[in-house]
């Protein structure tokens, strides 16, 4: 767990990054039928749009 200020900062925004990141593959999977590995892809693009 972070013990600095700093360490707070990048943590908060790697875990903001990584939950956005799961929640956009997960309704991406939703709307194509299932996991492949275009869906990787499709939600990194979604990504960068939010």
């Amino acid at each position: 767990m972070p013990k600095t200020k700093f360490e707070n900062i990048v943590f908060t925004l790697f875990m903001s990054f990584l939950m956005v990141y799961a929640m956009i593959f997960y309704n991406i999977a939703l709307n194509m039928g299932g996991m492949s590995n275009q869906v990787f892809l499709l939600a990194f693009h979604e990504l960068v749009i939010m």
